[in-house]
């Protein structure tokens, strides 16, 4: 536990409402945000099934709405008048077949958001990753060294992507007659819900000022990826993940009471998923439960590690956690792999 990140703030906004809290309680309710939404795919007469957040704004515009919701709660605690925060963006893949996977339209919705929320000019180590899910892993390795190398006071990690519209619907959509359809839908169960999200959690060093810390991280590399038919799926790429976490927070997998991760539907991650936890845990415990937010938000690609981070938070400040370590990992659809350890630390005041 060398560099453990404290969470100082967080915010997030998806088909659930508005606010960390009330999505985290959704998601204890097991409540979901899905609906009808008026995009349709050439394989069914059916809408396609989504998790859309409900506001008339669209394009650009909405995830700039999004954008400004996640990031106002996230930092709502900071000194007023504060300067130069240091912000990392997760972003969908440059690759996706999206409208906004490229830097012009990142630069368009961080422009309007810091002219509306007063943020003044961005710190100067400021970076964006286009990693899809796992960009979030890359940003708290990167939060590491900009909070204990480089002396930032806070660092902000915000995440957005959208899977609703027409371009990435296509692209998972699978051709005319549904082959290598990757949405769930009539007649294929393999699938997921597509969603969108806007994220932030604000990290800084100051443990006593948070209960809550990430404090182990790690990265892997998978071979048998999604597409991939000559390799053998073994759950290595995440397993090694888990293992870099579990030695960087100086945490036992066993000791980890349940996992938190990015799953959404695709029997591939399920199995990848098992397999990482008969490869990383050493000892025989009574059970593991695997938490996924996907079920109440769906797909929301580069957002989930965020929502994972704000599932995980309120399970513990609100004692319905299984334990006071929680594993989370992450997957992406090519190789990259990552996790983190999250562990909770009452007060005496809270109680153990």
């Amino acid at each position: 536990m060398s560099r453990p990140l404290a969470i100082a703030g967080m915010g997030m906004i998806s088909c659930l409402g508005e606010g960390a809290e009330v999505n985290a309680a959704a998601m204890r309710c097991d409540y979901d945000g899905f609906s009808q939404t008026t995009f349709n795919q050439p394989f069914s007469a059916e809408p396609q099934l989504g998790a859309q957040i409900e506001t008339e704004l669209r394009g650009i515009p909405k995830l700039t709405y999004m954008n400004k919701v996640a990031i106002k709660e996230a930092i709502k605690d900071l000194p007023e008048g504060y300067e130069g925060l240091t912000i990392i963006y997760c972003m969908p893949e440059k690759s996706r077949q999206s409208f906004f996977s490229n830097e012009d339209a990142l630069r368009e919705i961080m422009e309007d958001t810091f002219q509306e929320l007063h943020l003044g000019s961005l710190g100067p180590a400021s970076s964006a990753f286009w990693q899809h899910r796992c960009g979030f892993v890359s940003a708290l390795k990167q939060a590491q060294e900009l909070l204990y190398k480089q002396g930032r006071e806070y660092v902000l990690i915000v995440s957005i992507d959208s899977l609703l519209n027409n371009a990435t619907l296509s692209q998972y959509g699978g051709g005319l007659y549904g082959e290598d359809r990757r949405l769930l839908g009539d007649g294929h169960s393999n699938g997921f819900i597509p969603g969108e999200a806007a994220t932030a959690i604000l990290l800084s060093t100051r443990k006593d000022n948070s209960t809550v810390i990430i404090s182990g991280v790690g990265e892997g590399k998978e071979t048998a990826t999604l597409d991939n038919e000559e390799e053998v799926l073994r759950g290595n790429g995440i397993a090694d993940a888990i293992k870099q976490a579990s030695k960087d927070a100086g945490v036992e997998i066993h000791n980890t009471g349940f996992r938190v991760s990015s799953v959404s539907g695709e029997d591939y991650f399920f199995t990848e998923a098992a397999l990482a936890q008969i490869k990383t845990l050493k000892q025989k415990v009574d059970e593991q439960p695997l938490w996924h937010p996907a079920d109440s938000v769906g797909e929301i690609g580069a957002a989930i590690g965020c929502a994972i981070t704000v599932m995980t938070y309120y399970a513990f400040t609100k004692n319905y956690a299984l334990s006071h370590n929680a594993l989370c990992h992450i997957s992406n659809d090519n190789s990259q792999r990552g996790a983190f350890i999250m562990q909770y630390k009452p007060s005496k005041q809270q109680g153990a």
